[in-house]
C-alpha cells in the first residue's frame, strides 16, 4: 500500500532551500529544533527528478506520571519534549509527506524555517473526480437533504445504487474511492478532499509520484 499527504509549493521554488532547512526556536523554556535533511535523489520522469528527505520535528508533549504520595497514587502531567519524524517526497511545485498526521508540522518547518509562506495545503475536487471515474467503491456524501444529512456507501459501483445513487449527486462530495489502471491492472485508490491518497498496491515510489502527478494534481481547484 502506498499513501501520501500532499502540499504544493511554487514550480519554480529552489528545492535545494530545503536541504538542512532549520526552524530553531524557544517554546516553554524548551530549545526545540525541526529539520529537513536530503536522503537520496532519483528520477521520475524524463526532466524530472524527486528528492527523498527526512523531516524530523520536536515539539511539547504533557506526558501522564504515575506519583505515590503517602500511600495513594495519582497520575500528574509533566512536560517532554517530543520528537517525531516523516519520509517526505519533494519534487517540483510538490511535496509528498507520508501520512495526513505529519503534513502540518511539515509545512511549518518549511514555512517558518524560510520565513516564508512558500508550502500550502491542497484542494482536490473529489465531485469531479467522481463524474469522471465511475465504478466506486466507496463515496462520502455530507449536505444532503432530508433526515440522512451525512453518511458514506461501500460496494460495487456505489453511484448505481437505487436509493442513495441518484442522492450522490445532489450532496456534497467528500472521499471518494474508485479503480485506476494506471499502473497496469485495477488498484484501489481512495482520494479525500483534504489532499490525502491512498493507493492499494506498492508501485515502486517513482511510478506512484508520477500517478500523483498526472492524475491526481490536476484536480486540484484551490490552496488555502
Amino acid at each position: 500500500m502506498r499513501s501520501g499527504s500532499l502540499i504544493v509549493i511554487p514550480f519554480d521554488f529552489d528545492l535545494e532551500q530545503l536541504n538542512g532547512l532549520l526552524w530553531d526556536r524557544e517554546e516553554e523554556g524548551h530549545r526545540l529544533k525541526s529539520l529537513i535533511q536530503f536522503e537520496h535523489r532519483f528520477n521520475v520522469e524524463t526532466g524530472v527528478q524527486a528528492i527523498e528527505a527526512l523531516a524530523i520535528h520536536q515539539s511539547i508533549r504533557d506526558i501522564p506520571v504515575l506519583q505515590e504520595v503517602a500511600g495513594r497514587y495519582r497520575i500528574d502531567y509533566v512536560e517532554s519534549v517530543r520528537t517525531e519524524f516523516s519520509r517526505i517526497y519533494t519534487l517540483p511545485g510538490l511535496v509528498v509527506v507520508d501520512t495526513l498526521k505529519n503534513r502540518g508540522f511539515v509545512s511549518d518547518i518549511i514555512n517558518r524555517g524560510l520565513r516564508n509562506n512558500v508550502s500550502q495545503t491542497i484542494y482536490l475536487d473529489t465531485a469531479r473526480m467522481a463524474n469522471d471515474h465511475r465504478d466506486q467503491w466507496e463515496r462520502r456524501f455530507t449536505d444532503r437533504a432530508g433526515r440522512v444529512n451525512k453518511g458514506a456507501l461501500y460496494g460495487d459501483g456505489v453511484e448505481q445504487d437505487s436509493i442513495f445513487g441518484p442522492e450522490l449527486d445532489r450532496s456534497r462530495t467528500g472521499s471518494v474511492g474508485w479503480h485506476t489502471n494506471f499502473f497496469g491492472s485495477l488498484y484501489k485508490v481512495k482520494v479525500s478532499p483534504r489532499g490525502s491518497v491512498t493507493l492499494w498496491s506498492n508501485p515502486r515510489m517513482d511510478t506512484f509520484l508520477r500517478f500523483l502527478r498526472y492524475e491526481i494534481i490536476p484536480y486540484a481547484v484551490y490552496l488555502s
